[in-house]
């Protein structure tokens, strides 16, 4: 997988999503086991995830695993068109320009009625 698609990839000494869905289906050799349960003891939101996973039959598991990599790459993609989209093209700068001309034609009539008067 990706690590856009890998939301527990993130961080030092992760684990791919992969081992820790064979870890839940009891799939792993005892060695490797140790190895994510010494894993999970050192990490605090990993550890309490995976054991509201394993509250779940393994298929499901994996599907709400899937369901949440969907969902985080559908937002990521969103704030990064967002992102783009309002500062692309000088959009900031052309806005400046149009605010400052209009505070100009403001101060101008301003001051003609001022004299005016």
């Amino acid at each position: 997988m990706s690590s856009l698609d890998d939301i527990l990839s993130s961080g030092k000494g992760a684990i791919p999503e992969e081992k820790l869905l064979a870890y839940l289906e009891g799939k792993l050799p005892a060695e490797e086991q140790r190895q994510i349960e010494m894993w999970l003891a050192e990490e605090g939101m990993e550890s309490d995830a995976l054991e509201g996973l394993q509250a779940l039959p393994p298929e499901q598991a994996r599907q709400s695993v899937n369901k949440l990599n969907l969902h985080l790459r559908k937002q990521l993609t969103e704030k990064k068109r967002k992102h783009k989209k309002l500062f692309s093209d000088g959009n900031m700068n052309i806005v400046a320009v149009v605010v400052i001309l209009l505070l100009c034609l403001i101060a101008y009539i301003v001051v003609r009625f001022a004299i005016q008067k």
